[in-house]
């Protein structure tokens, strides 16, 4: 049964309180109560491990063949950010994500810090885009206002 929440910390507080037996949640927001020992992972949803976590398996080794869902953060701009500003905006996140503290306090988080060009990052999310468009039109638009969106593109337009 799928039980919507409002985000992530209100269902990981559903987890914790007993109310719902299992949910997927981003590793770094979960690793307070991992160290804490008020939750255990059972499985990451991603196909590598994490040296946050070496030991726990991946949901593909658990028996789910092909699952990979990773969750990642990426910083965008306005459309007609001129490219000098979106250049330097990418040159300091990379100066800042080497810096031997912040890299380390990311990764103990459970993160993985892969910081990339913008050529590098467009492409990454135009593949991200085509890999999930199967899975959004099937599952998103399914669901949508109990029945349907009439088309993906009708559900783009619903959105703000």
């Amino acid at each position: 049964m799928h039980v919507p929440f409002d985000g992530g910390a209100q269902a990981l507080n559903a987890v914790l309180s007993n109310r719902v037996d299992f949910h997927f949640q981003a590793l770094p927001t979960a690793m307070p109560d991992v160290r804490a020992n008020k939750l255990k992972i059972l499985a990451l949803s991603s196909a590598r491990h994490s040296s946050a976590v070496p030991n726990v398996p991946t949901i593909e080794e658990s028996g789910i063949k092909d699952f990979d869902v990773t969750l990642w953060a990426g910083i965008f701009a306005p459309r007609r950010t001129p490219n000098e500003v979106v250049s330097r905006l990418n040159r300091e996140i990379e100066q800042i994500l080497a810096q031997p503290d912040v890299k380390t306090s990311l990764t103990d988080a459970g993160a993985e810090v892969k910081p990339m060009s913008t050529a590098e990052f467009t492409s990454f999310v135009r593949s991200e885009a085509n890999r999930y468009d199967l899975f959004i039109k099937q599952e998103f638009c399914s669901r949508l206002l109990y029945g349907g969106c009439g088309g993906f593109g009708a559900a783009i337009n619903l959105l703000p």
